[in-house]
C-alpha cells in the first residue's frame, strides 16, 4: 500500500524474515522508523483512515504467531551453570557433572535447527536406548530424565564464512 517507499523489494512478501535481514543494518533501521512513525499518535495516515488502519493492523487474539526466521544452524552454548549441572548428571557420576574447566571456556556445540519450533507447540519427549540399574539389557524407551532451559537467541544478520568471527 505504499505505506514503506523505500524499502528493498520483495522483503516481507516471504514465509520467513529472512530476505529482510539479508538487507541490512541501514534498511532495518529504516523500517524501525518507519513503522514508529507510522504508529505514531501524531501521524495521520493511519489515525485518521479507519479503512487503511484495518487493512494493515490486526487485533493479535485473531493471527497466528510463526516462527520468525528460517533457522539453518545455530551453536547452542552452555551458559547456565545449572544445565549444565543437570545435563552432567545425566552423563557422569552427579559428583564430577561438570568437567574442571567448565568456568574457564564457553562450552558450544552445534544445534539441531529442527528443534526450533514456534512457542505453544506441543514437545514430544525423547526416545532412546535406556539401561535401568536392574534390568541386563538396555530397552528402548522415552527418556526418564529431562532438563528444561530457557533458550535466548539472537541473529548475527549477516553471513559469515566458516572460522570468521563475529565482534561483538
Amino acid at each position: 500500500l505504499g505505506l514503506l517507499p523505500n524499502c528493498k523489494t520483495q522483503c516481507f512478501n516471504q514465509s520467513s524474515l529472512n530476505k529482510f535481514i539479508e538487507t541490512g543494518k541501514k534498511n532495518w533501521h529504516y523500517i524501525r522508523q518507519t513503522l514508529q512513525d507510522l504508529l505514531s499518535a501524531d501521524n495521520p495516515t493511519l489515525r485518521d483512515h479507519p479503512e487503511l488502519h484495518q487493512k494493515v493492523l490486526f487485533k493479535q487474539n485473531t493471527v497466528t504467531l510463526h516462527l520468525p526466521v528460517q533457522i539453518s544452524g545455530y551453536t547452542d552454548f552452555y551458559s547456565s551453570k545449572e544445565h549444565a549441572t543437570n545435563v552432567g548428571t545425566m552423563f557422569r557420576d552427579p559428583k564430577n557433572a561438570l568437567l574442571p574447566n567448565w568456568s574457564e571456556l564457553p562450552v558450544g556445540y552445534n544445534g539441531r535447527a529442527s528443534s526450533v519450533v514456534v512457542s505453544g507447540k506441543e514437545i514430544v519427549r525423547p526416545s532412546g536406548q535406556i539401561k535401568l540399574p536392574h534390568e541386563e539389557r538396555p530397552l528402548f524407551s522415552a527418556t526418564r530424565k529431562l532438563d528444561f532451559e530457557l533458550e535466548t537467541a539472537f541473529i548475527v544478520g549477516k553471513t559469515t564464512a566458516l572460522g570468521e568471527p563475529i565482534a561483538i
